[in-house]
């Protein structure tokens, strides 16, 4: 890194934090950076000072732990100790010419390089381009025309998405089927001994959270257990609450998940989280069930956990991707024998504890793999919603014998009926291979809810991102139709299934579980309109009239497409000789209007803004 140009204040032995904390301080914030003031030219040499770079300042000050992909053109830049990272991990060249270290690579391959990150540990924040070059323009001449008035000389970016290993939520990042749990932990005073601890555990790609209260034993076998069974993709804690025994346990665990501290706020952080859940309260009165509402309201460590979890997702840009329609439940947990646990008793499953787990080999072998487990032995499962399930079953097995009885019976049908069996399995197989990437119903459902109560990135994007997401969405209600089809050709109406199997096999107008779709489906699908697009591939618009914003919209921008028509027809009535057409160079121009340059007078040239000359026209 010698033969690199640092900043001053990038250089390890001056580092410190957005408060001034250096690395080797108490309470130092290892998320953010202290950044000189712009007017402090002396804090930045020749080259580490451009209007691009002085936006990496801005955004690494905020998030310093983070590997930052810096949008610049058609191009993700990597910089300074970032680029150390990414080169490493993902093998990339060197941009030789350049003295400050700085590495990048093309736009497409964005989640392939940000998935290797976050697999070798990191985290990303991915900043993108959050205006046109257009408004851009626009924004700096009226900078100039408005005396006081300030802003970016170059494109606006602003961080859009944050890649952890506990948050991801697109499909292309999340690689297996199994659930990648988000644990946020808080631990009780000294009253408990720093034993009995909160628990809220986030599933980002389904929206399903969890909450539970543990009594734990001085030996952590409560704690130990939950790990185990879950195995946490990422872990969050407040720095001074995490016992030092309970730290050391995290990073010696064979699933390695990451550990994400935070700083806490004391007393303050308590009423700041009750204030934060009594608004999610009020915005959605129902999204607590009685049971979680129970706990959330007698346990202060529920509380912060629950509400640390929230601030965490917020910070990760995902607070109105995943809060708004979360599906909240209790966590139910083993108690310690004393019968002093919250919620709901151990009844109906059995609780393995961590050493039975491991020795048993239930999720993982001894070396800690999936292959060689138990439930990679069982594993024959279809869907990746049915591998999420069976693995819930497997590490908390049925332990009441009616029930036991019940599935015991289901399972001795299919054996009878070999041919049954095999329809459901390739059956299934077949609904969810609607795209390249096999539709998770689950994953999927969560990820539509999410396009239509926000717009999931700020970045500019000159592809037609809402004829994209219609394609998800139509994909998306094939999968359900299919298998909701599949359902009722296996089990007919006539046929004599054992009691659990016709439960979760029927409609729910037939004393079933399973709601009919059929009819909310043929209603969707009949306000989407097919069509093809210019390159051939298929392309999808909300029918007319099935969306007032979205009419609207459309009319004006017929409006505008009709006044450039006219205005091209004006250009070709005043000169006749000329022939003009519209052109559109992406991303920055479009309807640019083109035309023979020695086929029309100078004196016409003179009213025009030429924007580009085409060699040979």
């Amino acid at each position: 890194s010698s033969n690199y140009s640092w900043p001053p204040f990038m250089q390890p032995k001056l580092l410190k934090d957005a408060q001034g904390r250096r690395p080797s301080e108490p309470g130092y914030d290892q998320t953010t950076l202290w950044v000189p003031p712009v007017s402090d030219k002396a804090a930045y040499p020749k080259g580490h000072d451009t209007p691009m770079l002085m936006q990496y300042w801005k955004l690494k000050a905020k998030h310093f732990d983070k590997v930052a992909l810096f949008k610049v053109g058609k191009f993700y830049e990597v910089f300074y100790y970032d680029a150390f990272i990414a080169q490493r991990i993902c093998n990339l060249k060197w941009m030789a010419q350049d003295k400050r270290p700085h590495v990048g690579f093309p736009e497409g391959g964005k989640h392939e390089y940000a998935r290797k990150i976050v697999e070798a540990g990191f985290k990303v924040v991915v900043v993108e381009q959050v205006e046109r070059v257009v408004e851009t323009k626009q924004r700096k001449s009226e900078n100039t025309e408005t005396p006081g008035k300030t802003g970016p000389t170059c494109v606006e970016r602003d961080a859009c998405e944050v890649y952890t290993s506990g948050t991801l939520v697109d499909p292309e990042l999340l690689g297996g089927a199994g659930a990648r749990f988000m644990f946020y932990l808080h631990f009780e005073d000294a009253s408990s001994s720093g034993l009995h601890f909160a628990v809220c555990m986030v599933d980002c790609a389904t929206s399903q959270i969890r909450l539970g209260r543990v009594v734990d034993a001085p030996d952590r076998n409560a704690l130990r257990t939950l790990l185990a069974q879950v195995q946490p993709s990422e872990v969050i804690y407040e720095i001074t609450n995490l016992p030092q025994e309970v730290l050391l346990l995290l990073r010696r665990l064979p699933c390695r998940p990451q550990l994400s501290p935070v700083q806490g706020a004391g007393d303050r952080g308590l009423l700041a989280a009750r204030d934060r859940l009594n608004r999610y309260r009020s915005a959605r009165p129902d999204a607590f069930p009685q049971s979680v509402d129970e706990v959330l309201r007698s346990r202060d460590s529920a509380t912060m956990a629950a509400a640390g979890a929230m601030e965490y997702l917020e910070a990760a840009l995902l607070g109105d991707r995943v809060l708004p329609f979360a599906t909240w439940d209790l966590h139910a947990v083993a108690d310690d024998g004393s019968g002093s646990a919250s919620g709901p008793k151990q009844g109906a499953r059995m609780v393995l504890d961590a050493t039975a787990l491991s020795a048993l080999e239930i999720v993982e072998t001894t070396e800690g793999n999936h292959e060689g487990s138990l439930l990679a032995f069982l594993d024959h499962t279809s869907t990746p919603f049915g591998f999420r399930l069976l693995q819930q079953w497997v590490v908390a097995p049925l332990c009441e014998v009616g029930e036991i009885k019940q599935r015991q019976d289901a399972v001795e049908y299919l054996l009878q009926h070999p041919e049954l069996s095999q329809q459901l399995s390739s059956g299934l197989k077949k609904c969810i291979a609607c795209s390249k990437i096999p539709v998770d119903l689950e994953r999927a459902t969560s990820r539509i809810w999410s396009y239509a109560l926000q717009s999931e990135r700020k970045a500019v994007m000159y592809n037609d991102v809402t004829a994209k997401r219609l394609g998800h969405f139509v994909e998306l209600m094939q999968a359900y139709e299919q298998s909701l089809q599949l359902i009722w050709d296996a089990f007919p109406k006539d046929s004599e299934l054992p009691g659990r199997l016709a439960y979760v096999a029927r409609p729910q107008a037939n004393g079933g579980c399973v709601p009919d779709l059929l009819p909310v489906i043929q209603r969707l699908k009949g306000s989407i309109v097919e069509g093809t697009a210019i390159n051939g591939s298929l392309k999808y618009r909300p029918q007319d009239g099935a969306d007032a914003e979205y009419d609207q919209k459309t009319q004006a921008i017929n409006k505008v497409i009709k006044a450039l028509d006219q205005e091209l027809k004006a250009c070709g009535a005043k000169n006749p000789k000329a022939q003009f057409s519209f052109v559109h160079r992406l991303p920055g121009s479009r309807y640019e209007i083109e035309c023979d340059e020695k086929s029309v007078p100078a004196n016409f040239l003179k009213e025009l803004d030429i924007t580009y000359r085409n060699k040979g026209k």
